[in-house]
């Protein structure tokens, strides 16, 4: 029988929002499965500049939102130094431009001030809302934006892959910047350019924490090294466990054969927590609402999962046949257990050939 809830990795291209992304598979699904629109939606958009591993939850699985947007990321990008733009990547207006005083050796140098847990001022273009609103919407609107708070996130990983310092531009410079009188911001022309024509570019990777912006990141990289700076390009390659090698590639978004053979079972979602197999009679109780028995907890491989922020407690309940029947949190070391989610049995296969 074919999956109709679970998860499903996308390498999202760039243009397209998270959004249009999803909405994308949502109709291509529909399309192919027939009845009602299914339930689908990310766990942790991308910048449409962006590419790269978007996690997309489709049915029941929507409800696993909570243990899948807060996973540790990784991100390779390139980034522009002499140039800085209002939403601090290349799709962005140039709002000024510094000259590069520095050498590589500084750039390096300034990077350890990164690593770590630090705090980070978010974005003015960025999917916060304030009163309601997106922060981007209210930017794009030239709407009077409300002062940010540094957030504390943390980076573990910041190294540097290549530089290409002070060299003259390639071919995909040769354009008109983007937000230049000739060439509106977005427009597709060729990424802004530093003062002297020269260009000063890093390739970095980054493992980070949920919440982390990349952008945000080189924009204070580029203040420590005394200049301005922008996201030039950005890749996703790990949420979690889920990697963009395993994801549906962009010229296959549109295939429905592949989008719904892609569907991983929630129980696979979540297999970052760790697990407890239950009898038939305790499955089928704790779908009907039974509390969770403390001594299922001697039944554990590991520790239970803590979310980093909350502080709470978590591990999954499978059934005989590996099928996720809830989700148990503890609020505190030592506290009652409670369910936080609970899944129905999946649907008895119909008859041969039937989905």
């Amino acid at each position: 029988m074919a999956l109709r809830d679970g998860v499903l990795l996308l390498d999202k291209p760039a243009g397209p929002t998270s959004f249009q992304t999803v909405a994308i598979a949502r109709g291509v699904l529909r399309a192919a499965w027939g009845g009602p629109r299914p339930r689908v939606g990310h766990a942790g958009s991308l910048d449409p500049l962006a590419t790269g591993l978007l996690v997309v939850m489709v049915g029941t699985a929507t409800r696993l939102s909570p243990w899948l947007m807060g996973l540790d990321k990784t991100y390779r990008l390139t980034a522009r130094f002499g140039v800085g733009t209002d939403t601090l990547d290349a799709d962005g207006a140039v709002t000024g431009r510094r000259p590069v005083d520095c050498g590589p050796a500084a750039l390096t140098a300034a990077l350890a001030r990164f690593r770590g847990g630090i705090d980070q001022v978010p974005p003015a273009y960025s999917a916060l809302k304030r009163d309601g609103e997106r922060l981007y919407k209210l930017a794009r609107q030239g709407r009077e934006l409300p002062e940010l708070a540094p957030r504390r996130v943390r980076i573990d990983r910041l190294e540097l892959l290549a530089t290409r310092w002070g060299v003259a531009p390639d071919l995909a410079d040769t354009a008109p910047d983007p937000g230049s009188a000739a060439v509106p911001s977005g427009a597709g022309a060729g990424p802004p350019r530093p003062p002297a024509g020269l260009i000063y570019e890093a390739d970095l990777v980054v493992d980070c924490t949920s919440g982390t912006y990349v952008r945000a990141l080189v924009r204070d990289l580029a203040a420590a090294l005394g200049t301005l700076g922008h996201v030039r390009r950005l890749r996703r390659e790990r949420v979690g466990p889920f990697v963009v090698a395993d994801a549906v590639p962009p010229d296959a978004l549109r295939d429905a054969a592949v989008l719904a053979g892609g569907l991983r079972a929630p129980a696979a979602a979540v297999a970052h927590l760790p697990e407890v197999r239950l009898r038939a009679d305790e499955a089928r109780a704790v779908r009907h609402g039974a509390v969770p028995e403390p001594a299922w907890l001697a039944r554990l491989g590991r520790a239970p999962w803590e979310d980093p922020k909350s502080g709470d407690q978590f591990f999954t309940l499978l059934d005989e046949s590996g099928a996720l029947a809830a989700i148990v949190t503890r609020r505190a070391a030592g506290g009652p257990l409670g369910l936080a989610a609970v899944f129905a049995a999946p649907a008895a296969p119909g008859p041969e050939g039937a989905t």
